[in-house]
C-alpha cells in the first residue's frame, strides 16, 4: 500500500484544546462531529478519521466472526491493540497514522 501524501499539522494550542476531545473520539467517534469548534480543529479530526477507520474494523471482525462460526473473532485483538495506540498517540499530542490501517482515514478527508 501506498503511503499517505498529505502532511497534517495543528498548532499547539490545537492540540492541548483538543486532546480530550481527541480521546474521546475514539469511543465514541460522533461526538466531535457534532461540536462546530471541534470540528475545525485539525487534531481532532484526525483522530476522529482514525477512529472511523477502526469502526470500520469493528464491524468486519464482528461479520467474519459471525460467518466462520467465531474464528475470524482473531479480528479483535488487534481492534484492541489499535484502539490502545490511537488513544495513546491523542493522549500524547501525536498525529501518527495507526499501523496497516490508517492510512485509510485520509479517505474520509475530514482534515481540511
Amino acid at each position: 500500500m501506498s503511503e499517505s501524501t498529505r502532511t497534517l499539522s495543528a498548532t499547539p494550542e490545537q492540540i492541548e484544546s483538543g486532546k480530550t476531545m481527541a480521546i474521546v473520539s475514539y469511543l465514541i467517534f460522533f461526538i466531535p462531529l457534532l461540536m462546530d469548534d471541534m470540528r475545525k480543529n485539525p487534531f481532532v479530526m484526525f483522530h476522529t478519521e482514525q477512529s472511523i477507520v477502526l469502526l470500520l474494523l469493528n464491524i468486519a471482525a464482528g461479520i467474519v466472526g459471525s460467518l466462520t462460526c467465531g474464528i475470524g473473532l482473531v479480528l479483535y485483538i488487534p481492534w484492541i491493540i489499535f484502539l490502545i495506540m490511537g488513544i495513546m498517540n491523542a493522549s500524547n499530542g501525536e498525529m501518527k497514522l495507526l499501523p496497516v490501517i490508517g492510512q485509510y482515514g485520509e479517505k474520509f478527508n475530514l482534515v481540511k
